[in-house]
């Protein structure tokens, strides 16, 4: 019953809102508009280096997707021997290791949590012995 009644104020804001992004824009909004993507397109050297961390940690997740896959352990390394981000990924493997192994009974169905458990084992052992 409560629906009803703010459905239609819900509606009505929806429709002005359509309304209001279909007036033309004018050649003033239009610079402002340029200028903004501009500004978004220059990175500053934290930004890029922002960008650079989060392919790293998307490599990860990959690699511990593909466990098998021979460069995994190499993509989990190349990370975690830095040494502004060993804690971080020990710690992510660490936290994945135990969510695997607890989460694993040792059925044929779950063949894929073995392998990544391996997988995730070797990792820690590798990055601790930089």
């Amino acid at each position: 019953m409560k629906t009803t009644k703010f459905l239609p104020s819900v509606l009505s804001g929806i429709i002005s809102m359509c309304f209001v992004l279909s007036i033309p824009v004018n050649a003033d909004q239009k610079a402002t508009n340029e200028e903004i993507k501009t500004a978004a397109m220059t990175l500053s050297e934290q930004d890029l280096e922002a960008l650079k961390l989060g392919k790293q940690i998307l490599a990860i997740q990959e690699a511990l997707n593909n466990p098998g896959d021979p460069n995994s352990i190499h993509k989990v390394t190349a990370i975690g021997w830095d040494q502004r981000y060993y804690l971080m990924v020990r710690g992510w493997l660490v936290l994945r290791l135990q969510a695997d192994q607890s989460a694993y009974t040792g059925s044929q169905a779950q063949s894929h949590l073995g392998e990544r458990i391996e997988f995730l084992k070797l990792a820690i052992r590798t990055i601790d012995l930089e």
